[in-house]
């Protein structure tokens, strides 16, 4: 069974919290994720902002219109260490990203949604191992962006599912 969690808000059963911000450039947004738990949680770095476009993770759209993605897939088996993130109690992960790298974008706004980002809890001295089993989701919320890289406009909020 998985669980969600909206981004911007906590769950009494995940305390992950992923925020989503406009950059100082045109087409460039940050993503935090941070742990408000006191236990540890694995990330999978596959189809999240953590995933350096090897994967669609967004979805785009400009005047109604979904962007096609651009940008690499990669092919992969099941995850390694490499591909996972532990996320310690306290702390907060951070990734830039530039839209441009995989998405050709128009000078009018994009409303940018995000694929669901595949967690679990981590216990302390074991190995980083992925257990699909154990897995859950964070959501995080969609931003308006302008072509300027200026604040961004506040949509409706997604629904998370259970």
């Amino acid at each position: 069974m998985s669980n969600a969690v909206q981004g911007g808000q906590t769950s009494q059963q995940l305390q992950l919290h992923c925020s989503t911000s406009a950059g100082s450039e045109a087409w460039q947004l940050q993503v935090q994720i941070q742990n408000k738990d006191t236990t540890p949680w694995l990330i999978l770095r596959w189809h999240s902002p953590l995933d350096a476009w090897f994967s669609e993770f967004l979805h785009i759209s400009q005047n109604g219109q979904k962007l096609q993605y651009q940008g690499a897939k990669a092919k992969r088996g099941e995850p390694a260490e490499e591909d996972l993130l532990l996320l310690a109690p306290g702390a907060t992960h951070t990734e830039w990203l530039d839209l441009t790298q995989a998405y050709q974008l128009a000078m009018v706004p994009a409303l940018v949604q995000f694929s669901p980002i595949a967690v679990m809890p981590h216990k302390a001295g074991q190995a980083l191992r992925w257990q699909s089993d154990q897995q859950q989701q964070l959501l995080c919320p969609e931003l308006r962006l302008l072509p300027t890289g200026g604040a961004p406009q506040p949509s409706s909020p997604q629904t998370g599912q259970r």
